[in-house]
């Protein structure tokens, strides 16, 4: 765990600063995001005019949270098929090098004249 102590770093979302505290080095990380959260709560905004604020950060919040666990299946799906390949490829090159009889290593034998 990293002892250095968290930096400060102030936001601009829907018109309101937000001072927040980071781990150092992650300021410029921490403001682009806000600008992501900042731009999807505007375009809501903007498609639902008659609701407060409130309501456009829980959409947001929900929308955000749907796409992580949207992207948390794309990446146990990759995961899972990426084992499956490796696991493959391990037995095929298991099948060349361990020949599986006792013959790696052995020269191919010339065909009989």
């Amino acid at each position: 765990m990293s002892s250095a102590l968290p930096v400060s770093v102030r936001v601009r979302i829907l018109d309101r600063d937000y001072p927040l505290r980071v781990a150092p080095g992650d300021e410029d990380y921490t403001v682009h995001l806000a600008a992501r959260v900042d731009e999807r709560l505007r375009r809501l905004r903007q498609q639902l005019p008659s609701q407060p604020d409130m309501t456009h950060a829980v959409l947001v919040a929900l929308e955000l949270a749907e796409e992580l666990y949207a992207a948390r299946a794309e990446t146990d799906r990759l995961r899972a098929r990426l084992e499956i390949e490796a696991a493959s490829l391990s037995e095929q090159i298991e099948a060349v090098l361990g020949g599986g009889d006792g013959s790696a290593g052995s020269e191919p034998e010339a065909p009989e004249e």
